[in-house]
């Protein structure tokens, strides 16, 4: 199975999207509606104008024969949400109140990735707030009946156990790298060779540990490392450069 992975950066100036009007917002002022589209080879637009303070949805379709995932990178608040195939995901979303970039990352777990930018500028015109979206991961507070080490170096993945007993299995991810920033997700492996992300830890700084917990059916699974180029700074895809790890759930 292939699992070549492409990035698209816009270079062109920022467009807008739709210009389309939503209703329901959390304050009850209309939204301007973006769309983003998404396919098996990618994601559209490439960047996306946004004023400071502006309240918007983005409507992130999916014409693709995969799940794909978006979400908010370096700072950018956007939570994790899984949009499957041939559906329509609505994401509430508040650019923050100064000028400034954001960057959304909208991918296939070990496929391809687009990286959409955000130009963020105008005068305020609301109080910075933040998103909601929703959590599709299998996180859980649920008291933890096994316990897997990770150690995250660049650019590799190591544990101390190569399995777990299907539950509530805490993961300890430890960034051994001086200088690169690594994330661990949790990839279960679906039956057509695909990658579905039951959940992750995200921005591990270099020499620090980070632990989630998640509820893990039987089955087969990849810990990964899915940071791609223009994302914490770096130039290389870390799936693609080794950092992955098959594992089970039994």
């Amino acid at each position: 199975m292939s699992i070549a992975r492409t990035l698209f950066l816009g270079f062109a100036p920022f467009i807008l999207a739709s210009l389309a009007v939503a209703c329901g917002s959390d304050d009850g002022l209309p939204r301007r509606v973006i769309t983003i589209t998404q396919t098996d080879g990618g994601c559209s637009p490439a960047s996306i104008a946004l004023a400071t303070g502006e309240k918007v949805k983005f409507e992130v379709k999916n014409d693709g024969a995969k799940d794909r995932e978006v979400e908010g990178i370096d700072g950018t608040k956007l939570e994790e949400v899984l949009v499957p195939s041939g559906r329509t995901r609505s994401l509430d979303y508040t650019a923050p109140g100064s000028a400034g970039s954001g960057k959304i990352k909208c991918y296939i777990p070990g496929g391809a990735t687009t990286i959409i930018e955000l130009a963020i500028s105008g005068d305020a015109k609301t109080d910075a707030g933040g998103v909601h979206a929703t959590d599709n991961s299998l996180k859980t507070t649920k008291p933890a009946q096994d316990t897997v080490n990770v150690k995250l170096s660049s650019f590799e993945v190591s544990t101390d156990k190569l399995s777990a007993t299907k539950g509530a299995t805490k993961f300890i991810a430890t960034n051994a790298s001086k200088t690169d920033i690594h994330e661990l997700a949790v990839l279960r492996v679906k039956s057509d060779g695909s990658y579905e992300n039951t959940g992750e830890i995200e921005d591990i700084a270099p020499e620090k540990s980070a632990e989630v917990t998640l509820d893990l059916p039987a089955g087969k699974y990849v810990l990964a490392c899915l940071i791609v180029p223009g994302e914490a700074g770096s130039k290389v895809d870390h799936f693609q450069s080794g950092m992955k790890l098959d594992f089970e759930v039994k």
